[in-house]
Order: structure tokens, then C-alpha cells, then sequence
């Protein structure tokens, strides 16, 4: 029986690689297209906004300033949360700074060993959320022509987040509340921590650009067929922004901030790793991201009820492009400094293997 689970395992993923090639293939132009807009859409967008979250949210871990925090928020998080108040730097990041930053930072925490199993299931319940600059600036002011609905989406988000945290602390309470109460602050070497934040980031960011780059292939194929109303269905279930830009004028502003909480399957997948390493149940994250969802959509209702915000439908029917060369200098920089400080990682893990095996 489990030879033949074995033999349809591998079957299913012969079929899948070579159906992936077929579409490579028969449309190499529109997937060509779609991979030229992923990339963009990272040195444009995604780098100057994510990556120096990323450095700080592991300069926090790495330098012990989450002990510091969980001294001045702690109270806040035990109280709301029911968990060590160490993580309270994972949840201020998560909300401020972007989707992989809350699930990376509760990894290292666990790695780290200042927080239990437990306690790293349920921050991955809740900790991953996007970001404002992403929410109110690209979302807001450049999709939906409004910045005003760019904060309320936020809120709602947000919101939505720290409602679901709440709940959860009913989860596991007394395993997930397990810490050091009297644990001393010691902050580590700053230069030490910040290049390994650097290095540690620039890995991070080139895994989240990549699935960036594929699900935008993916979704520019798929809307190559014209399905109409499946095709924005499911590029709002693949990728977030795109499924945004294909349900302007389609959608109300609280269904944008149910997708923006769902996250999508590109999101899933840049935290994959370090969720599954958490133990987490899949049924459960994804029983959490429906909920989150919800949750949010219902709040962006209450509030639009109480703040009107009229979204000018002219401006919607455009959605950006990201051409080629329009990028800014800085950010070019960010880009080429992120390669050079992979290129000397990589040398320096195979000078390090050399000696090993020497010895």
C-alpha cells in the first residue's frame, strides 16, 4: 500500500513537471511577460519596502533588543495574548513591517530558545500581516486611487489580526505561556548582530522575489485563457496585488481587505519554511487565515459605515505598470549590494567546508 502512495506521489509529480513545461513552451512569450513583471515589480516595490524591515526585525532578535521590548510591552502581550512578553517585538514588526517578517521572527525566537512550540503556533496564527506601506500607498493611493481607503484597509487588517491573537490565547495557554520570568536583558555585540542581519536578510529577500517572479508567471498565464470571473477568483487566492488589480471596480473595498488578510498562496509559500518548522497544523494556518479574513472584511464594513470613502472608478480601470529602467537609484543600490553580500556568503560557506575537510 505504501509502494502504490509512493508510485502515485511520483506519477502526480511527472504530470505536474511536465505540464509546467508545456505551458513554458506553448506560451513562452506571456510567461516571459509575467516573469519581466515579477522581477520588476521586486526592484520597484517589493525590495525598498520589505528589505530593511527584514535587517531591523533581525537586528531586534539578533542583538537581544526583543528582551527590551518584552520588558516595556510585556505586560500588554501577557495580558492580550497570553504569551511570553518576549514577543512583543514579533508582533509590533508584524504589524508594521510586512508578511515574512512575523513568521521569521518567531522562528528565530524559537531557535533561539526563548520561546516554546507552542507559543511559535500561535504567533504564526495570527503574525502575518502586510504591511502599511504596502496596504496604504500601493493599495490606497496607487491602486484604488484613495489613500483614505488605503488607512481604512489597514485598520481592518490590523484589527482583524489582533482579534484572532486574542482568541488564541485560549489555545495551549499554560505550554504557550512558558518562559523565563526573571530572564536578564543582555544585549550582544550591535556589529555582530547587524552583519548577521544583513546576510540572514539578503537570503530572505532573494526566497520571497522568487516566488514573487513565479506566481506572477503563473497568473499572467492563467489570465492569457480569459476566464472572466475564475480568473480573478484565482489570482486573488494565488498573489495579493494581483489579485487586487484584476477585481478593481469588480469588488467592494472589504472584500480588498479580506484578500490583503488571506494573503494568498505566494505569501504561503515565502513562509512556509519557517512556519512548518513551528509544527504548525496546516488545517489549522489555514483555518486561521479564512477567519482572519473574515474578521477583517466585517470591520472595513463598520468602519466605511461610520467614514464613507468614495474610490474614483476612472482611476481604477488603470492599473500601474513597472517599466524598465524606472527604478530609482537607491534602490538599484539596495539591489546590487543584496548580490554582492550573497556572493561573499556563499565564498565564505565553501572556504569553510574546504578547511573542514582538510581537517
Amino acid at each position: 500500500m505504501e509502494k502504490m502512495k509512493a508510485h502515485i506521489g511520483n506519477l502526480i509529480l511527472i504530470i505536474f513537471s511536465l505540464g509546467a513545461c508545456f505551458c513554458l513552451f506553448s506560451k513562452s512569450q506571456v510567461c516571459a511577460s509575467g516573469i519581466k513583471e515579477g522581477m520588476l515589480l521586486c526592484v520597484d516595490s517589493v525590495i525598498p519596502t520589505l528589505f530593511p524591515f527584514m535587517i531591523i526585525s533581525q537586528f531586534i532578535v539578533k542583538s537581544g533588543i526583543c528582551d527590551l521590548f518584552g520588558k516595556i510591552f510585556g505586560r500588554i502581550t501577557v495580558k492580550l495574548f497570553r504569551l511570553p512578553p518576549v514577543v512583543s517585538s514579533v508582533i509590533l514588526m508584524s504589524l508594521i513591517g510586512g508578511y515574512p517578517i512575523g513568521a521569521k521572527m518567531t522562528y528565530e525566537l524559537l531557535c533561539e530558545g526563548k520561546i516554546s512550540q507552542k507559543a511559535a503556533q500561535k504567533l504564526d496564527l495570527f503574525c502575518i500581516n502586510a504591511g502599511p506601506a504596502f496596504i496604504i500607498s500601493t493599495v490606497g493611493t496607487m491602486l484604488l486611487g484613495n489613500t483614505r481607503a488605503g488607512v481604512i484597509i489597514y485598520c481592518s487588517v490590523a484589527l482583524s489580526s489582533v482579534i484572532i491573537g486574542i482568541l488564541t490565547r485560549f489555545i495551549d495557554a499554560e505550554k504557550a505561556y512558558e518562559y523565563k520570568k526573571e530572564a536578564p536583558v543582555i544585549l550582544k555585540n550591535p556589529i555582530e548582530a547587524l552583519s548577521f542581519s544583513v546576510t540572514d536578510s539578503v537570503k530572505a529577500m532573494i526566497s520571497v522575489c522568487s516566488w514573487i517572479v513565479i506566481f506572477n508567471c503563473l497568473i499572467k498565464y492563467i489570465c492569457s485563457f480569459s476566464l472572466n470571473g475564475y480568473t480573478v477568483a484565482l489570482s486573488s487566492i494565488l498573489e495579493v496585488t494581483s489579485g487586487i488589480k484584476m477585481s478593481l471596480n469588480l469588488l467592494p473595498v472589504p472584500a480588498f481587505a479580506a484578500i490583503i488578510s488571506f494573503g494568498g498562496l505566494s505569501v504561503h509559500c515565502q513562509i512556509y519554511s519557517y512556519v512548518a518548522r513551528t509544527g504548525l497544523s496546516v488545517k489549522l494556518f489555514y483555518t486561521a487565515r479564512v477567519l482572519c479574513s473574515a474578521v477583517s472584511a466585517l470591520i472595513c464594513s463598520v468602519i466605511l459605515k461610520f467614514i464613507p470613502c468614495e474610490i474614483d472608478v476612472f482611476a481604477n480601470t488603470s492599473t500601474p505598470s513597472f517599466e524598465a529602467y524606472s527604478v530609482s537609484l537607491p534602490t538599484a543600490c539596495a539591489l546590487l549590494l543584496m548580490c554582492s553580500v550573497l556572493i561573499f556568503e556563499l565564498d565564505n560557506e565553501r572556504k569553510s567546508k574546504r578547511e573542514i575537510r582538510k581537517r
